[in-house]
């Protein structure tokens, strides 16, 4: 064997060469053999002990676990002892029914004290640590436990602030209601006329003349309409419900109880703002309930906390593509704002938002008041006010402009090229009158959110005197421009083509537009000065209103643009009297500011004085 081993070295190239057994030891050759043979004897025993000992471990183990893990050992395996000194890890796992059953098991089989053993170490396991800290309610006791679509709307009516949803959607209900009264009553107690108008908008559809009486078409409307209105509600409501009772952001925390607060998930404080958890709070401390009040904010602030501190954990990690697109893109922003302050951006939005949501209390009136005006207006002029307009305004052009027995409305024909161009200005004046009818409305009710803002000061009511003098204003510059502006440019434009011997043929829109510029424009320029010197008096200074004429200009721009046809020159010429009235008006409270020096009330916006500009 040592030949062959000698042989194979060598075949590989190697120099070493296996020694004879007798030259291992000074023993001799049959010694020598008996070592090795003792040697290899000792390594299988020890090969033997270690199979040996993980056999008998690995029936301490239940057959679903690893070894090296202390929750998978058997203890049907063990003995007391055994019990008694294995990882307080095996028993910490173990539920009380399963401790009972083992202790059983071990009853059984006459090994009380194994049974005692058990229930010992799994007691220990269990005993609860003074020091830590308890869990919160919302995780020991949830306030959301999973439950069908009508226990879910039994639990979540509860829920539901009635009264708050009421003042919201009440409203606006409210407006559907009388809007959809108007229209079945049009349907069904005017049908001939409800054609005609339909005919007249190019619609092919027509509705049944049904024959009943006004009387009996006005009962079937209220009583379609209420039917229809009381279906949408149980809707609404069913639906509130049900949102209430599995969405824990559309619960209404003041109509939680505290046991409840203590209970609600953090998604219910996460989904307030801090304005609604101050609410809330407040109006607990009002009913003497201090503890509700410091439970709100404490739940605000630690749902608060803790979403924030997840929005870190999912930002972008440095250096990655999507950082480096956001750095990219901030820096390429920061280029054309860099005196923009993201705490001012979010402020103003804040801002309005905050004016936007104070009109809601107001919103019945203001549309209420809107659709009035337009209805009326539309109205009027839908049965032959537009025809009176046109005659009276033609009869004030003087008869020297025309020629011997021309009358004025042959000299200037009105023309329509669409069967409803007509309608659509009619409908597009009544809305511009009722847009103008709810300015003083939308002022009234938007102003303690400016107050608080710090926009105005003083009451409210001083919209009455505003709204008096910005109406005294516009009545005036209307009568001065329909007597006097309005008769002397057409009489210009009729004598200019006359004497051209050419024919004038206006467009029915850009003949009423032309009127409505020369004569409630003329009101509107007459009305720039008198708001400018009432801004001074809510707090507006007169240093902020010269120093920001630039935006001014912009906001008057955007303003003709919507007010008058698709073209610039018409805007800027729309813009240039404006601007000019604006000037005015700085001129005038220059005069009453003594040079912006003394302004008419404290400011609030701008400088005090124009020093500082």
């Amino acid at each position: 064997g040592r030949d062959a081993a000698n042989a194979a070295l060598e075949a590989i190239g190697s120099s070493y060469r296996a020694p004879a057994v007798d030259g291992l030891t000074s023993l001799s050759a049959t010694a020598n053999v008996v070592l090795v043979g003792l040697a290899i004897g000792v390594v299988f025993a020890v090969v033997g002990l270690l199979l040996f000992a993980y056999r008998e471990l690995e029936e301490t183990v239940e057959p679903d676990s690893e070894m090296g893990d202390p929750t998978g050992i058997d203890l049907d395996a063990l003995d007391e002892d055994g019990v008694r000194a294995a990882p307080i890890e095996a028993f910490e796992s173990m539920s009380e029914p399963e401790a009972l059953e083992a202790a059983q098991h071990a009853i059984d089989e006459g090994d009380h004290g194994k049974a005692q053993a058990i229930l010992d170490r799994h007691d220990e396991a269990h005993e609860p640590d003074p020091d830590a800290p308890e869990p919160p309610a919302h995780e020991t006791d949830p306030l959301f436990t999973p439950v069908g679509p009508i226990g879910a709307i039994q639990r979540g009516r509860e829920w539901v602030d009635w009264g708050q949803r009421l003042r919201r959607q009440g409203q606006p209900l409210a407006v559907f209601a009388v809007v959809l009264f108007g229209l079945a009553y049009a349907v069904l107690g005017y049908p001939g006329e409800v054609n005609a108008l339909l005919a007249q908008g190019g619609f092919d559809v027509a509705v049944p003349a049904l024959g009943y009486s006004t009387v009996v078409a006005a009962g079937l409307a209220a009583a379609g309409t209420l039917a229809f209105v009381a279906v949408l509600v149980g809707v609404y409501v069913l639906l509130a419900c049900y949102f209430a009772g599995t969405d824990p952001t559309a619960v209404n925390v003041g109509q939680l109880s505290t046991a409840e607060l203590e209970r609600a998930p953090p998604a219910t404080f996460t989904a307030l703002s801090e304005q609604e958890a101050n609410f809330y709070a407040n109006r607990a401390l009002a009913a003497d309930d201090d503890a509700r009040a410091r439970l709100i904010l404490d739940r605000y602030d630690e749902a608060t906390a803790a979403a924030e501190e997840a929005a870190e954990e999912d930002e972008a990690e440095p250096g990655s593509v999507s950082d480096r697109a956001q750095r990219a893109g901030g820096t390429f922003l920061d280029e054309f704002a860099e005196d923009t302050d993201e705490d001012d951006i979010g402020g103003y939005y804040k801002d309005i938002q905050f004016i936007l949501g104070s009109l809601t209390s107001g919103l019945f009136y203001i549309v209420g008041t809107f659709m009035a005006v337009m209805a009326g207006t539309f109205f009027w002029l839908y049965t032959g006010g537009i025809r009176d307009v046109y005659a009276d305004f033609l009869a004030r052009v003087p008869g020297e402009v025309l020629e011997p027995g021309q009358t004025a409305a042959e000299a200037s024909k009105v023309i329509a090229l669409h069967p409803v161009e007509a309608l659509v200005f009619e409908v597009k004046f009544s809305a511009l009158l009722g847009v103008a009818a709810v300015l003083p409305l939308i002022a009234y009710f938007a102003w303690p959110a400016l107050r608080d803002r710090g926009f105005v000061r003083g009451r409210r009511e001083v919209i009455f005197g505003w709204a008096a003098l910005l109406s005294a204003g516009l009545l005036g510059g209307l009568v001065f421009g329909y007597f006097e502006v309005a008769p002397r440019i057409i009489s210009y434009l009729v004598e200019d083509a006359l004497s051209a011997n050419m024919t004038i043929s206006y467009r029915i829109t850009d003949f009423f537009w032309l009127i409505f510029f020369t004569t409630a424009g003329i009101g509107i320029l007459a009305d720039v000065p008198v708001l400018m010197a009432l801004l001074n008096t809510a707090g507006v200074s007169y240093t902020a209103m010269r120093t920001r004429w630039r935006e001014v200009m912009i906001g008057m721009m955007l303003v003709a643009a919507l007010l008058t046809p698709a073209d610039a020159l018409t805007m800027i010429m729309i813009t240039i009297p404006l601007m000019a009235a604006y000037g005015v008006g700085l001129g005038l409270l220059y005069v009453l500011t003594l040079g912006g020096r003394r302004n008419l009330r404290k400011p609030t916006v701008g400088p005090a004085s124009s020093d500082d500009g």
